[in-house]
């Protein structure tokens, strides 16, 4: 897989000063390298920590979602906004976390695959709606969730879906380079490669 350098800004090196940060060592242990994505916004002071803090609030701390679902979500997120790099980090994080490679590939048709239930379909209808704006068919999504979830359990869903809304402008409006351990999953999940080669031509 061709992973050309088409970034717009570059990220600080690894030894910079301002890209030390305990969440982001934490985060390095989880995934196995250093996100470009996370290191570039390192440059403006103070955004590393405040989007480490959303990823640790509601991605990877204590929570009443289950975390692989939790990875889905971001991943549909992801998926609907058509961002290819923070598509392919989240699912080689959601593998990281658990969630099977067979799952991820069937994530497009997740309202009919057998690899999700009824729960989850619930939860991802609201990963969909808002993955674009303007948002699409929330309020069937959210009836449909709550036969499933608490209004504690929305919020949740919904702080993953939003939190991803950050990364997808990110990435894809500075073209962040992608990294080649999160692109082994590329080989793994046909809809992913497609996307990438989609917007990345």
């Amino acid at each position: 897989m061709n992973l050309p350098n088409t970034a717009r800004a570059a990220p600080l090196a690894a030894d910079d000063p301002r890209s030390q940060n305990p969440q982001l060592e934490d985060l390095v242990n989880f995934v196995g390298y250093r996100p470009h994505a996370l290191l570039t916004m390192a440059r403006k002071p103070g955004v590393l920590p405040a989007v480490l803090g959303l990823v640790q609030t509601t991605l990877r701390g204590d929570g009443l979602i289950e975390p692989g679902l939790r990875f889905l979500l971001g991943a549909e997120a992801c998926r609907g906004a058509r961002c290819a790099y923070s598509a392919v980090h989240v699912v080689h994080a959601a593998q990281h976390a658990g969630v099977g490679w067979a799952a991820l590939a069937a994530l497009p048709e997740y309202l009919d695959s057998a690899h999700f239930g009824e729960r989850e379909r619930a939860a991802l209808r609201i990963a969909s709606a808002g993955a674009t704006l303007p948002v699409g068919d929330a309020s069937q999504a959210f009836d449909e969730a709550r036969r499933h979830f608490a209004e504690e359990e929305l919020i949740e869903i919904v702080s993953i879906v939003a939190l991803f809304g950050w990364f997808n402008r990110w990435n894809s409006l500075m073209r962040t380079t992608l990294e080649p351990e999160p692109a082994q999953a590329l080989h793994h999940v046909g809809w992913l490669q497609q996307l990438w080669k989609e917007t990345h031509p």
